[in-house]
C-alpha cells in the first residue's frame, strides 16, 4: 500500500501547486523512508542472488549459473551487479565451448559497458577465444589493443603471455620469447610466470631448430635421384627412387644401344614422370621433416607449461 502511494505521491505535489508544503510531515517523511527502504532492499536482493549465481559458477555449473544470472537482469535490470552478470554469462558459454556465443558478448561488452572494470577481462577472453579457434593474427592484434587501452598489470602479463603463444604456434621463435619474457613484474600472477620463464628457457635452448632445406632435398635429387631423400633421412624412400630412377636409365640406354628409339622415347616419357617425382617427393618429406620437428618442440613447450601446478 505505502509503494502505491509513493508512487502517488509526486501528483500530489504538483496539485498542490509544485511543492509539499501542503502535504504532513509524518507522510512525506513516511514516504522518504520507504522509498529508501525499497532501494535498499533491492541491492539486496541483488547482492543475494548475485552470491547465489557466483556459487554456481565457481564450482562449474555454468549453464544453472547463466539462468541466475539471466534471472538477476531481468528482475533487477539497473541493478549495479548488471555488468559483473553480462560478463559471467559470456564466460559461461566460453567454459561450455560455445565459442560463437562467447565471442559475440564478449565483442559487445566493451560498448555495453565502457566504464566496466571488467572491460579489460574481457578484451582478453576475446583474444583468448582467437587464440583457441587458431586465429593467432587476429588475436595478436586483439591482445595488442589491449595493452594499449589497459593498465592493470595482471592484465598485460597475461596479454603478453597469450601472444607469446600464438608466436610460438607460428614457429617465429625469438618473438615468442619477447613477449613471454615481459610476463616477469611483480604485479604478475606466480604461476604463470613461472610458465613463461619455462617456456621461454626452453626455446632459447631449442631454437633455431634443426632444420632441412627442401630447396636443397629438390636439387640434390635433382642431380642424383633419391639423394634428397638421403638428406632428410628417409633411407626407404631414398633407396625407392635411386633404383626405380637407375632402372629407367638402364632401359633407355640399352634400347639406344639396340637402336630402338622408339622404345627408348617411350620409356624415357614414363621414367621422367617418377624422375620429376622424385624430386618433389624430396621436397615435401623436407618440409614434412621440419613441420614435426617444429610441432614436437610445441608440444613440449605445452607440456612444460602445463606441468607447473596450480
Amino acid at each position: 500500500m505505502m509503494t502505491v502511494v509513493c508512487l502517488l505521491m509526486p501528483l500530489l505535489v504538483f496539485a498542490m501547486g509544485g511543492n509539499a508544503e501542503g502535504l504532513p510531515l509524518q507522510f512525506v517523511k513516511a514516504s522518504k523512508s520507504t522509498l529508501i527502504g525499497e532501494a535498499g532492499r533491492k541491492r539486496q536482493v541483488s547482492r543475494l542472488q548475485h552470491r547465489y549465481a557466483e556459487q554456481l559458477f565457481q564450482t562449474g555449473d555454468y549453464q544453472a549459473a547463466r539462468l541466475e544470472y539471466k534471472r538477476l537482469l531481468f528482475e533487477q535490470p539497473d541493478t549495479e551487479l548488471k555488468d559483473l552478470a553480462d560478463y559471467r554469462i559470456a564466460q559461461s558459454y566460453y567454459y561450455q565451448d560455445k565459442g560463437e556465443l562467447a565471442q559475440l558478448l564478449f565483442k559487445e561488452f566493451a560498448a555495453i559497458h565502457p566504464r566496466s572494470p571488467f572491460r579489460f577481462q574481457s578484451q582478453l577472453m576475446l583474444g583468448q577465444l582467437y587464440f583457441d579457434a587458431g586465429a593467432y593474427s587476429i588475436a595478436r592484434t586483439t591482445l595488442f589493443e589491449l595493452l594499449h587501452m589497459s593498465d592493470d598489470a595482471a592484465v598485460a602479463a597475461m596479454a603478453h603471455y597469450l601472444r607469446g603463444w600464438c608466436y610460438i604456434h607460428t614457429t617465429d621463435w625469438n618473438k615468442a620469447i619477447a613477449e613471454l619474457r615481459r610476463v616477469d613484474v611483480p604485479e604478475a600472477d606466480a604461476i604463470l610466470m613461472e610458465k613463461a620463464q619455462r617456456v621461454a628457457g626452453t626455446l632459447l635452448a631449442e631454437t633455431p631448430l634443426s632444420v632441412k632445406s627442401p630447396q636443397m632435398a629438390a636439387w640434390l635429387s635433382t642431380f642424383v635421384p633419391g639423394s634428397g631423400q638421403f638428406y632428410v633421412g628417409n633411407l626407404k624412400e631414398g633407396l625407392i627412387a635411386t633404383a626405380v630412377s637407375g632402372t629407367f636409365i638402364y632401359l633407355a640406354a640399352d634400347a639406344i644401344r639396340e637402336r630402338r628409339y622408339v622404345d627408348c622415347v617411350g620409356i624415357s616419357l614414363v621414367g621422367w614422370r617418377f624422375y620429376w617425382g622424385n624430386r618433389t617427393e624430396a621436397r615435401r618429406l623436407a618440409s614434412e621433416y621440419n613441420r614435426h620437428r617444429e610441432q614436437e618442440l610445441i608440444q613440449t613447450l605445452k607440456h612444460q607449461a602445463a606441468s607447473v601446478r596450480q
